[in-house]
């Protein structure tokens, strides 16, 4: 009997001890299986890329980072010969004949020659090709950011990340690589962020801003989609040398595309808008303007004070010759409560939400710190209001398509690591209808005689293709104003909207609608 429990005992000590090796399998091959395997394979490789991160693209599937590939050596001395050694020291390569540090160096036009005469000589050194993220040809640098800290790359900096180094080599016992055994990815070729930017139209403003603005913006959208074309900003910078920028005055690495600025005279495209809608004018009304407006103890002079005024002019041609005394006398008419509702609906005072950490909301004073003697800097687009060029934009664009606002649109889509692309909001883009279709043609009927005839001339591109905008100036106390224009192209079927903003630039109509002509005139090409 007793012999028969020790048996029993015995046997069921076993079955524990078998269930126990079994659960234990079961957990370190199931369970823990892809962990150690991946441990595993970093015990035996080393990292000889970077992380891989997802690329940011236009619109057509080209990088705007200016990623490119440059050549690395990496030479172990252990495999080396005694004369090879020699060769290396003698070239400032290694440092001396017991160096056995294994060493990762760029290939140089130096040093090229003896390190690709040696890599099919001997296992000490491997050369492999390394993408570098940014490099001189990256274009859209504002908008496309520094890697986790602004731009699209902090918006999507978790999607865009990964653990994945884009590329191995394997070591022997000893931890030195074995040449020829290597493992690439290429993941970030095809997954990333898709922007609405056209590349091309990119480089187009961006070449027209070096030569004519030092400080500045520029924002060109299509108007039946919303999406962003071109969005470039200046002074510029270069993600590869960023240290650079830190410390200098002329603030390179604001984007000065969604920053805050007085608008100035385009402002009057809201009142005009404003006005026509309520109905309490006509763009045939005459006015009369005597070269200043006084409001309360304010006084506000027109661009016509030293001629005396323009004296009897029509609400058409007073925004055609940008009218400050015509404009106020309209602001009075709407009031305080109307000038800022209309501002509002036209997406002012609240960011377009683009996805662009660094957007700017603008500034709308509220009805109680508007006080009548404010009307006057309220109505021609002084004072406490504050509007980014992104926004400018967005005027012109609710006014294109005839009354109906439309958000504008950065991202296109995102596609993740396996090639998908799921739907990302980065807002509720819903169109809304703020002002009447005829209200919104009598608006361009105006901005069309702006270009025609009035302060927006210097616009219109050599071509003949007629177009609508608006200059503005808007002065800055104690400094130059900045220079606006606001317009699109071609006027019969607008294909393009765009803002140009010249920071302390002078005269909109001098320094801003020039730089819209060329523009166009470049883009028009290749369109």
């Amino acid at each position: 009997m007793k012999k028969n429990n020790r048996i029993l005992i015995l046997f069921f000590s076993v079955a524990v001890m078998c269930m126990m090796l079994i659960f234990r399998l079961f957990y370190i091959q199931i369970v823990r299986g892809p962990f150690l395997t991946h441990e595993s394979f970093l015990q035996k490789t080393s990292g000889i890329g970077e992380k891989v991160r997802g690329q940011i693209f236009d619109r057509n599937g080209k990088p705007l980072t200016g990623t490119y590939s440059s050549s690395y050596a990496i030479i172990s001395p252990n495999w080396l010969t005694l004369s090879e050694k020699q060769l290396l020291i003698k070239e400032n390569i290694l440092n001396s004949i017991d160096d056995d540090d294994v060493k990762n160096i760029s290939v140089t036009p130096e040093n090229q020659d003896v390190l690709y005469d040696l890599k099919d000589k001997t296992p000490g050194i491997f050369i492999y090709d390394k993408n570098t993220r940014y490099g001189p040809t990256a274009l859209a640098t504002h908008v496309v950011g520094f890697e986790g800290e602004t731009g699209i790359e902090k918006t999507f900096d978790s999607f865009l990340s990964s653990d994945i180094e884009s590329g191995y080599v394997y070591n022997d016992g000893l931890g030195q690589p074995i040449a020829g055994l290597t493992l690439n990815e290429q993941m970030s070729e095809t997954w990333g962020v898709k922007l609405t930017i056209d590349r091309d139209f990119q480089k187009i403003v961006e070449d027209v801003m070096d030569k004519s603005i030092e400080s500045g913006a520029v924002v060109v959208i299509e108007p039946k989609s919303g999406e962003i074309l071109a969005m470039a900003s200046r002074p510029n910078y270069k993600q590869f040398q960023l240290e650079q920028y830190l410390n200098q005055e002329n603030a390179p690495l604001i984007n000065r595309a969604v920053e805050s600025y007085a608008p100035g005279s385009i402002f009057k495209i809201v009142i005009l808008s404003a006005a026509l809608e309520e109905k309490i004018t006509q763009l045939d009304e005459i006015f009369y303007c005597s070269g200043f407006e006084k409001v309360g103890e304010n006084i506000f002079k027109c661009s016509s004070y030293e001629r005396s005024g323009h004296g009897e002019i029509t609400l058409k041609d007073a925004l055609a010759f940008s009218c400050n005394s015509v404009f106020i006398q309209l602001g009075i008419r709407l009031g305080k409560d109307k000038i800022l509702e209309y501002a509002s609906l036209f997406g002012l005072g609240e960011k377009t939400l683009i996805g662009l950490p660094e957007e700017k909301g603008g500034s709308l004073p509220s009805k109680d710190e508007v006080f009548y003697q404010d009307l006057g800097n309220l109505s021609i687009g002084q004072g406490a209001i504050g509007i980014t060029p992104i926004q400018a934009a967005q005027i012109i664009l609710t006014i294109v398509n005839d009354g109906v606002t439309k958000k504008p649109i950065l991202i296109k889509e995102i596609i993740d690591q396996d090639g998908d692309t799921p739907v990302f909001n980065v807002a509720d883009a819903k169109p809304e209808r703020i002002l009447s279709p005829e209200t919104a043609k009598k608006v361009r009927e105006a901005l069309e005689a702006a270009a025609e005839y009035g302060t927006g001339e210097s616009a219109n591109p050599r071509n003949n293709r007629r177009i609508g905008g608006k200059t503005g100036t808007a002065e800055i106390e104690s400094q130059a104003s900045h220079a606006w224009f606001v317009g699109y192209y071609p006027a019969d079927a607008p294909e393009l909207v765009m803002s140009v903003f010249v920071e302390h630039g002078g005269s909109g109509s001098a320094i801003a609608a020039p730089i819209f002509k060329e523009i166009i005139e470049r883009i028009s090409v290749i369109r």
